[in-house]
């Protein structure tokens, strides 16, 4: 009788274990699901940080003109108004929205950069006239246009009209676009423009 009772009871923590190892499964099954169906799917997301001026949104692997166009204008901000005081925290700063397939070399590109603006105690004052963008599909581009004024020390050396280019990609899988690189634009957005729609906004 103690035999029978052992065994039934046994059978019975044996099922019990049975149907809990169901239940967990089928939890981490529902899970998994989930959060596929949160990395395909194509949700508009409207984002409104503080610098920005206008609603932009991104979705699927893609960005709206308007969001790289004031992302452009924040991060040019940040990267031609600067002295050797605060050329520091401003390269710090955007690195942070530096894209991690080329962190290594705008790091390197900044780092010199740096060095050029201590040793020869430079500081710029940038105020931008107008901003175009250009997009297709994750990547985007944008140039921005206006004067850029050169000192070294309390001493203004230039001020002439520049245009710099900056590269963006979104991210797939999260509402995240990244600055891929920045220089000072070669060619007039003219050319630029052959390959795409150009969006251009009048600052001034």
């Amino acid at each position: 009788m103690d035999l029978d009772f052992t065994i039934n009871r046994y059978l019975k923590v044996l099922s019990n274990r049975n149907l809990l190892g169901k239940i967990l499964a089928g939890s981490f099954l529902l899970n998994v699901m989930q959060m596929v169906h949160l990395m395909s799917r194509d949700d508009k997301v409207i984002l409104v940080p503080p610098t920005l001026s206008q609603d932009v949104w991104v979705m699927g692997g893609s960005s709206s003109k308007s969001y790289i166009e004031e992302w452009a204008l924040y991060l040019s901000s940040e990267l031609l108004n600067m002295t050797p005081e605060t050329s520091t925290f401003h390269h710090s700063l955007v690195l942070r929205y530096v894209h991690p397939k080329t962190s290594a070399i705008v790091k390197k590109q900044f780092e010199a950069d740096l060095k050029h603006i201590k040793d020869n105690t430079i500081s710029t004052l940038f105020k931008p006239k107008k901003v175009d963008v250009l997009q297709q599909g994750a990547k985007g581009t944008a140039f921005v246009s206006g004067t850029l004024s050169t000192f070294v020390g309390s001493k203004l050396i230039e001020s002439d009209d520049k245009k710099y280019k900056l590269d963006f990609e979104t991210s797939k899988y999260a509402p995240q676009l990244s600055l891929t690189s920045f220089k000072e634009a070669a060619h007039p957005l003219a050319e630029a423009g052959e390959d795409g729609a150009a969006f251009t906004k009048d600052s001034s």
